[in-house]
């Protein structure tokens, strides 16, 4: 019965480490999602920026080489 008492008192104790690191880890992604969302918009309204003063030469792609066999 004690060993029984034992590993439940270290798995609870486990169960308690693992919820902590879970509740920091989404943290941290809503944190990313929030950032990823705020450079998305500002990178499409520097996009619409650029179309707007229509001052700006288009570059060709660079091409691609082909692949040596």
């Amino acid at each position: 019965m004690q060993e029984l008492t034992s590993k439940y008192a270290e798995l609870e104790e486990e169960l308690t480490v693992v919820t902590n690191d879970l509740t920091k880890e989404r943290a941290v992604t809503a944190t990313l999602q929030r950032t990823v969302a705020e450079l998305d918009l500002e990178l499409q309204q520097a996009r619409e920026e650029v179309e707007q003063s229509g001052n700006v030469t288009r570059l060709p792609a660079p091409r691609r080489r082909a692949s040596r066999r």
